[in-house]
């Protein structure tokens, strides 16, 4: 019998082309750089893959995972969250070989399968340094803090505001430049120079997908831009790791400057500086999560809520039908690869945005086009399927004082207890050193590459009834993890425009009833941890360099439990029942999450498999009614004795649930209605395609024929969505017809006829749909048609001596047949047929004794 537990290719690539997926998707811009070195650096590499496995489940499967993990093609493998992930170089075999030859040093500890996941982590900015090229400057953490801490009497008066900081002890100091350092600007114009230029016409690639000129050069201006970045350097001194910000203003031969902490040593690079960067930055538009609306409840009232969901859908529908959704382009070059297994699906829908990017460009509207419509303004409601806009609300970096300070930011940059500001230029937001070190309990031991939503509002009752405060709340959150600040009269604050365009700034929010913070009740000692096993056993440390024995000794801590959903959950479910802190806890819930995703020790994640069980043990013995939604869908049943029941109820999480899937279907159906009464291109395309009409008719009925079987086969039943790869050979097979007519003109009309005829025949359920012309392997003939035709604009790429490329647009206005010009192309298009050797019959055989089409 074969076995079924087997590695799944998810990422690979040839020494000489691009990243790309098991089916072939190429991934944009992106690339795996720490791979890429050791391609291009490597004679004998030819390329990469990288495959994951689950975490085995029973010993059979371990004997079948430890066996490929120490199979010698392997050149590494890690412990990834649930699954395993194992990396070959193709042409050098062996054990870490090719970063070995390269100068790369993998040392064995807790945290080497984090670090090493680097390795072939996709990113849009790779760069490579030689030992030269770069200059480090190490600070302490205390370096750029307005605070004195060795003065007793500046310690005096900080305690008398903040008891429970121990502002002395060095690890709380460190935490002011922890995962935060700042890099010059040649880091990330190296890192720019290095983006892949895709040209069709010297590929060999078949497969290759090109994301044209425009888009490249708006990433690049985007990526100059950048002030932030989430970024990892790797050299001679270690691992540095967190969110930079480019700075123009370091000292004199210096490119970096990171304190001391952030360098970790379980990778080193002996030759240079390896580079890899994300862009970051600030996102105005903050949806609902459960977390949040449990533990914050008093910022998300039913009436609220429903009120700013009918008003988000009033004005995305407003944007759909008037053309405007299309604005964000980045969308179309940023991934997210959160998960391997998505990461295709992710693709297909950049690609789609591709499309209308390229419509939109060229001059067309969304609404030429039913399908590219209904699918555009769709699937830009799909957030709030299960989740709710929150006005007046940013998802930002909060940093401190320090940070900013080593950034540049000197003098500009001073904030008072208790305030909190923003610098415009970064979009992120900072405290005073002192909060910063307070707050940490408060928001789950963060750091300076963690986000937080803020979320502006003005307090109505409670000992801060009428001031405006900013809230902030990390995720995750877990119950009294968060902070309110003073807001700072003249600082930047967002604006909330309604469906008829007025402006709403610091919404009402009770002022009473928020619980207490969780800092709060840990220094009055109403919260306790007890502390995670390995905090009372003297572990052994890990040494040496990192073996297959290290990824064997991980796998069995992660097969030993650590189910970090069902802590997560447990810890949710007590918050939204119970209302209260927990006054016995093992560790915190960052703690938690941190050895579930990265086991090291197996008591520990047994022992937070067992919290997780006394959690939920504690809510059903209160004989509390559980929200139904939440006990339903998050697997709580399993918990139940025998015979033993809970009360159900409609509670906050079912009716936002409830709420969002409603006005998502009621929006759908209203765009659906829309598009099939008023989208359509303009009449000349229509006029234009009478020509080959019946010859294209067949052809679409066809389509949508074998569409129709392929949709509804078991596979697609069983799944619940639709077989990727049988709709894309579908989409080949018209690409073939398309280009079995020899005469671009030929080609041309009858691109527009299978567009017409898709517009004027509905489908068997009566719909009315283009989707035939508007995927990206028949887009591009039906662009060129309309383009021939003057009725879209031309993009012409001018190359210039810099190496960078001009873009223009030049639309058709007249056309030449023979001597004759002609200014209409109707015209033309009746001088031209005459050429033809197309009659106008179906394409389709059938058995005829007359040219004259039966359609």
């Amino acid at each position: 019998m074969t076995s079924t537990y087997r590695p799944i290719v998810r990422l690979r690539s040839e020494a000489t082309g691009p990243l790309r997926s098991m089916n072939d998707y190429q991934f944009g811009f992106y690339d795996t750089g720490f791979l890429r070195q050791a391609m291009t650096s490597v004679d004998s590499a030819t390329g990469f893959r990288m495959a994951t496995l689950p975490i085995p489940q029973t010993p059979y499967e371990f004997r079948i995972a430890e066996q490929i993990i120490r199979h010698p093609d392997v050149s590494y493998a890690i412990v990834d969250k649930n699954k395993i992930a194992i990396v070959i170089v193709d042409g050098c075999p062996g054990w870490l070989n090719a970063f070995n030859q390269l100068g790369y040093e993998v040392y064995s500890g807790d945290k080497t399968g984090k670090r090493l996941k680097t390795f072939h982590r996709p990113a849009l900015l790779n760069a490579t340094f030689g030992k030269d090229e770069l200059n480090v400057m190490v600070v302490e953490p205390t370096a750029y803090t307005p605070y004195n801490f060795n003065d007793p009497e500046m310690i005096s008066f900080l305690q008398k505001d903040y008891p429970a900081v121990n502002f002395q002890d060095p690890s709380v100091q460190a935490r002011l430049l922890d995962g935060g350092f700042v890099i010059s600007p040649k880091l990330i114009q190296r890192a720019v120079a290095n983006l892949p230029v895709y040209e069709p016409h010297k590929s060999t690639d078949s497969k290759e997908y090109y994301y044209d000129w425009r888009i490249r050069k708006k990433l690049v201006n985007n990526l100059l831009r950048q002030k932030v970045f989430n970024a990892r350097l790797v050299f001679e001194e270690g691992f540095l790791k967190g969110n930079c910000i480019v700075s123009d203003n370091l000292p004199d031969g210096v490119d970096v400057i990171t304190s001391r902490d952030n360098i970790k040593n379980e990778i080193c690079f002996k030759n240079g500086f390896q580079f890899l960067a994300e862009p970051q930055g600030s996102h105005e538009r903050v949806i609902t999560d459960d977390q949040t609306v449990i533990n914050l409840p008093n910022l998300f009232t039913q009436a609220d809520m429903e009120y700013w969901l009918h008003e988000e859908y009033e004005k995305m529908f407003d944007d759909a039908v008037n053309c405007r959704l299309l604005t964000n382009w980045r969308e179309i070059y940023k991934r997210q690869f959160r998960n391997p297994s998505d990461a295709e699906d992710e693709e297909a829908n950049s690609r789609m945005s591709y499309v209308g990017y390229r419509w939109v460009a060229s001059g067309m509207k969304i609404t030429d086009s039913p399908w590219l419509f209904e699918t555009l303004a769709s699937s830009h409601a799909k957030p709030f399927q299960k989740r709710i806009p929150i006005p007046c609300t940013v998802y930002e970096q909060i940093i401190p004082e320090s940070l900013a300070h080593m950034a540049g930011y000197g003098e500009d940059v001073y904030v008072e207890q208790g305030d909190i500001i923003r610098i415009n230029e970064l979009g992120v937001h900072v405290v005073n050193d002192a909060d910063w070190l307070e707050m940490y309990e408060s928001h789950g031991g963060h750091d300076e590459d963690d986000y937080f939503k803020l979320f502006y509002r003005t307090m109505e009752g409670g000992d801060l009834d009428g001031q405006k405060v900013v809230i902030v709340c990390r995720s995750p959150n877990g119950y009294g993890e968060y902070s309110i600040f003073n807001y700072v009269e003249g600082q930047w604050s967002p604006t909330w425009l309604t469906s008829d365009g007025n402006k709403v700034k610091f919404p009402k929010v009770s002022g009473r009833g928020w619980p207490k913070r969780l800092s709060d009740a840990i220094r009055d000692k109403e919260v306790r941890y007890e502390g995670l096993p390995s905090e009372h056993t003297k572990k052994q440390k890990r040494t040496g360099l990192y073996t297959p024995d290290d990824v064997v000794r991980d796998m069995q801590v992660a097969m030993s439990g650590g189910n970090v959903g069902g802590y997560v959950n447990a810890v949710m479910a007590h918050s939204l029942i119970l209302h209260s802190h927990r006054p016995t806890q093992l560790c915190s819930m960052e703690k938690a999450i941190d050895k579930c995703i990265n086991p090291d020790f197996t008591e520990d994640v047994l022992a937070i498999d067992d919290e997780a069980r006394k959690i939920v043990r504690e809510i059903i013995d209160s004989k509390q009614p559980i929200d139904l939604n939440f006990w339903q869908r998050r697997g709580f049943k399993r918990y139940l004795k025998d015979d033993e029941e809970v009360v159900l109820h409609e509670g906050k999480i079912t009716q936002m649930n409830n709420l969002c899937q409603s006005q998502y279907q009621l929006y759908c159906q209203r765009v659906r209605e829309w598009a099939q009464a008023n989208a359509g291109p303009p009449e000349i395309v229509h006029d234009l395609a009478k020509r080959l009409y019946f010859h294209a008719l067949p052809i679409v009925r066809n389509f949508r024929s074998t569409i129709y079987t392929v949709n509804t086969s078991e596979t697609t039943q069983a799944t619940g969505g639709i077989v990727r790869n049988s709709w894309e050979s579908l989409y080949s097979d018209i690409v073939k017809i398309i280009e079995t007519f020899e005469r671009e003109e030929d080609r041309h009309d009858f691109v527009l006829a299978m567009y017409s005829v898709s517009l004027k025949v509905p489908t068997s359920v009566g719909k009315i749909t283009d989707q035939i012309v508007m995927n990206r392997f028949v887009y591009p003939y039906l662009e060129s048609a309309l383009q021939f035709y003057g009725i879209a604009n031309t993009v012409v790429f001018t190359p210039r001596k810099d190496g960078d490329v001009d873009v223009s647009n030049m639309k058709n206005e007249k056309w030449q047949y023979s001597d004759k010009i002609y200014h209409d192309a109707l015209s033309f298009q009746n001088a031209h047929r005459e050429e033809t050797e197309v009659v106008f019959t179906p394409s389709v055989p059938y058995s005829r004794t007359s040219n004259v089409s039966r359609y």
